[in-house]
């Protein structure tokens, strides 16, 4: 009797070195892909924040306009931490949003979606300050107070200037994305931008030296001013006086650009702000 053909079938598998490559190929891959969905990512909220400020800087403007050109600056009488009078308060205890609330449809525009728990907008003790249902705690940018702002002899006051004042509008820094909503402190003093704030966190995030004796070692350590300091691939939203709003990185940016004082012509103007201006008496400075 004729037995049936039988066909022979060989099963076919991966063996564990090809399994092995396979893997160590994705895991490459993915090694090559996840910081550039990451950047892709934060660029998507760059241009987020960058419309953040576009809308504060547009309310800035139609403040001063409303109010005969003068740059919006209140301070209340009231204590520090009084919470009822806060959206009449700029300066020290508030923040120069609080003045600017009435001409925004949406007050969550102060917070950049890359550092939403960034530092106090004011601080009345352990909760927030809660008026006609704005939350007064949060806030990304840091306000340019020093060139902004003008002492007043006659009320013993820092009060708003002139738009006027400003010759080169469309190249003064009025708000950026800042590890701190203060830039009241002269630039090169102890709590300044260039001191402790802004500059001396981009450094150490980029891996450079500061400068001995003249930047905060501490602020620039401190992780949680370092992670909120140039969020954006380590660039900030600059918003100008003139309503634009640009990228940029500490290095590009000019001394003239931060401090209005420095004449246009003087050389100064065009340090970069992470270096050392020749004159470091100009106003603001220190």
């Amino acid at each position: 009797m004729r037995l049936p053909f039988i066909r022979r079938v060989t099963l076919r598998a991966f063996t564990l070195i090809e399994l092995l490559v396979v893997i160590a190929i994705i895991a490459i891959l993915a090694a090559i892909l996840f910081p550039v969905f990451a950047q892709a990512r934060e660029k998507a909220r760059q241009a987020s924040c960058a419309s953040n400020l576009k809308q504060i800087g547009t309310a800035w403007t139609m403040y001063s306009q409303d109010f005969d050109e003068k740059i919006a600056s209140a301070n209340n009488p009231a204590g520090y931490g009084d919470c009822p009078t806060m959206p009449g308060r700029s300066q020290f205890g508030g923040w120069e949003g609080n003045l600017l609330r009435p001409y925004l449809k949406n007050t969550k525009v102060f917070v950049c979606p890359s550092v939403p728990g960034q530092s106090i907008n004011l601080d009345t003790g352990s909760k927030p300050c809660v008026v006609n249902g704005m939350d007064y705690w949060l806030a990304s940018y840091a306000y340019n107070y020093v060139s902004m702002e003008r002492w007043d002899c006659t009320t013993s006051a820092a009060v708003g200037k002139s738009l006027s004042a400003i010759d080169r509008p469309a190249d003064s820094m009025v708000f950026w994305d800042s590890n701190t909503n203060w830039a009241d402190c002269g630039y090169m003093s102890g709590c300044g931008v260039w001191s402790q704030r802004d500059v001396p966190p981009y450094l150490v995030k980029k891996g450079r030296p500061l400068a001995s004796g003249m930047q905060s070692g501490w602020w620039a350590s401190d992780p949680s001013n370092t992670s909120k300091e140039a969020p954006h691939n380590n660039q900030i939203n600059v918003a100008f006086a003139d309503g634009h709003v640009k990228a940029s990185d500490w290095d590009r940016l000019k001394w003239g650009q931060l401090n209005v004082n420095i004449p246009s012509g003087d050389p100064d103007a065009n340090v970069p702000i992470t270096g050392i201006p020749a004159n470091k008496n100009w106003s603001g400075m220190q």
